[in-house]
């Protein structure tokens, strides 16, 4: 994951022009499945209010952005346009589909980071244990690296 393809937090939305706006009543996103044997529930986004928008600041041309409010608070999956040409698809979806869509990326985009958080705090827990973390001074500032099992044999032989 890039630094431009990465989920933040952000205190509102004034930074992006609005290209979509699809479900913005809440009532509109409450999905009735059907009404069989195994699915008589509704499932509701009613707390998740997705926009698809476009940064509007300096050197942000090329560039889409899926905004997503809810009860965390207000976030921004940012990414470029050209490397995933998305935008122009969305767009075309009827409002229900772009909802799904939208909501669907921006969860994935977030359970992904999740999961990159998470094994990089087990590489890190591991190096520990196995003392194969070194840390060095250069200019005055501190530095940490893991090193990898041959590393360390050769340092110690």
């Amino acid at each position: 994951m890039t630094a431009m393809n990465r989920i933040r937090r952000v205190e509102n939305f004034d930074r992006y022009e609005i290209l979509a706006h699809p479900l913005p009543s809440r009532e509109d996103r409450v999905f009735h499945p059907g009404d069989t044997e195994t699915s008589r529930a509704s499932i509701t986004y009613a707390s998740h209010d997705v926009r698809i928008a476009r940064p509007t600041g300096i050197g942000s041309k090329g560039r889409v952005a899926i905004l997503m409010h809810h009860g965390g608070g207000r976030h921004v999956l940012e990414f470029n346009e050209t490397a995933l040409p998305i935008a122009t698809a969305l767009l075309a979806l009827p409002e229900r589909q772009q909802y799904a869509l939208a909501y669907a990326i921006f969860e994935q985009a977030d359970e992904c980071a999740g999961g990159a958080r998470a094994a990089e705090a087990e590489r890190w827990a591991d190096a520990f244990l196995d003392g194969r973390i070194r840390k060095r001074r250069s200019g005055g500032r501190r530095y940490a690296q893991i090193e990898t099992p041959d590393e360390k044999a050769c340092r110690r032989s």
